[in-house]
């Protein structure tokens, strides 16, 4: 109670901040690009201005989301196949525009936490270790704001609901009172222990049900960097307002304002008592010309296109992104991942990132199963294995010479070639299509073994015994 709100925390709400300016970016409401904004002001007093917008935010974090998990990653629990929902292109999402994402692993299932709902709590002299997430969630009744703070801590969730006045925190209300919350299962300190506690009140684990997923760090973060970079950033603006400005032009040269000698005013308008130019009609030039021509008009954009172009050259290369008509010329699978070397090679810190993670989602989603007696057998993170394909198209010829080769020098099984020559998903059913086309494949190779003539035998005599 009397604490500011929002929190005087100077690091969290830069945080925040940026967080919201790049989700404009993600969501294409580049109105929050200042110099952008300017120019389209005056719209309404030039109606050849148009706003464009392009979109790069968008499209370089959907196209690292699908080269990280064009496919769903494949998790195995002690070698049996997980189905448990993930959120994990949502979670991919946030981490490359925020510059990290977040699971909450909940009784309902393991959802992902938006970061512009939280705050991090470090700690003193560990900026990665975080001890506490604070989410806040502010709403008005009859005109009176409030605030409500879920504390996610090591074996404990904490509810807190307080009245804000004048920025400041002020009475601790009573949740029960809110029919939203009246449902909590919690103490009278709001208190909350998804894992139980022991006989002395402490939590049986201390565990968060958050795990992060980070984009690029460095030693001085904190957190993650967005891929939405301010370098990025200015030349997305910077583009747009040469695609909106070149718009502009062809507009005005479309429609452009007329000038032209007083001999070409060809038409008395009575009802103003003024000469005026009617273009559908022949304009006659000045007495003794002989020269006969269509009225046009030219506008010279070739400096226009190249800035245009060197530009997105700048662009794509800041957000290791290819051309598309470059994506076209791949003449194979292995031509294409060689175009793709400078995206795949970020997507990759997205893969090591989300391999980390997983496993500890799902141990904690086990662990709190376990403890609600949903389920009877917890796992550790190690008992997780999780493997992540690249999302390239394959290419089904270099794929299966690679894979002859392979099992010819005995370093693939059958059930591998075959699955991966012909498309198959692994299974040890007898009544799957792989196990099928194995024993076909088998029986075909005894029936022609039996079918070939017996080879013949030779026999010698000792050498010195012969004839």
């Amino acid at each position: 109670m009397g604490r500011p709100w929002p929190p005087e925390d100077k690091d969290e709400a830069e945080r925040l901040k940026e967080h919201a300016f790049n989700r404009c970016i993600y969501n294409n409401q580049h109105e929050v690009f200042s110099k952008y904004a300017a120019y389209l002001r005056d719209k309404e007093d030039d109606d050849k201005k148009v706003a464009i917008i392009l979109g790069w935010g968008e499209k370089a974090t959907t196209t690292y989301v699908n080269l990280c998990i064009g496919d769903a990653p494949d998790v195995e629990i002690n070698d049996v196949y997980v189905i448990e929902e993930r959120p994990d292109e949502e979670v991919l999402i946030d981490t490359s525009r925020y510059g990290h994402g977040a699971y909450e692993i909940t009784q309902d299932g393991i959802i992902a936490q938006n970061p512009e709902t939280f705050y991090m709590v470090h700690a003193l002299g560990n900026i990665r270790k975080v001890t506490a997430y604070v989410f806040f969630s502010q709403f008005t009744v009859e005109k009176q704001e409030f605030v409500k703070l879920t504390i996610h801590g090591k074996g404990f969730l904490q509810h807190l609901l307080y009245e804000i006045n004048s920025g400041k925190l002020g009475e601790k209300q009573n949740l029960a009172s809110f029919p939203t919350y009246a449902g909590l299962q919690i103490d009278d300190k709001g208190m909350q222990y998804p894992f139980g506690k022991d006989a002395s009140g402490k939590p049986l684990l201390d565990e968060i049900l958050i795990v992060r997923v980070d984009n690029a760090l460095s030693s001085e973060r904190r957190y993650g960097r967005s891929d939405y970079t301010p370098s990025v950033c200015s030349l997305i603006e910077a583009l747009e307002l040469a695609f909106a400005r070149r718009e502009e032009v062809l507009a005005k040269f479309s429609r452009p304002v007329f000038q032209a000698p007083e001999s070409a005013f060809n038409h008395f308008n009575h009802a103003k008592l003024v000469w005026e130019i009617h273009l559908d009609e022949p304009i006659l030039l000045e007495p003794g010309s002989l020269r006969a021509e269509y009225l046009t008009w030219q506008a010279e954009l070739g400096a226009v296109e190249n800035a245009i172009k060197d530009k997105m050259d700048q662009l794509l290369y800041m957000m290791d992104l290819v051309k598309q008509d470059e994506l076209g010329k791949a003449e194979s699978g292995t031509a294409l991942a060689f175009r793709l070397i400078p995206t795949t090679s970020r997507v990759r810190k997205f893969a090591t990132s989300l391999k980390k993670a997983i496993p500890k989602v799902h141990s904690l989603h086990s662990k709190l199963t376990v403890a609600l007696g949903k389920s009877e057998q917890a796992v550790e993170p190690e008992e997780v294995s999780v493997v992540i394909s690249d999302g390239l198209p394959r290419d089904s010829l270099q794929t299966a010479n690679w894979a002859t080769m392979a099992f010819a020098a005995k370093g693939m099984s059958l059930e591998t070639y075959v699955a991966l020559t012909q498309g198959l998903e692994m299974s040890d059913d007898p009544e799957s299509a792989l196990q099928k086309e194995i024993a076909r494949i088998k029986g075909a190779e005894q029936a022609r073994q039996q079918a070939a003539p017996a080879a013949p035998v030779i026999k010698l005599s000792p050498l010195g015994q012969e004839g």
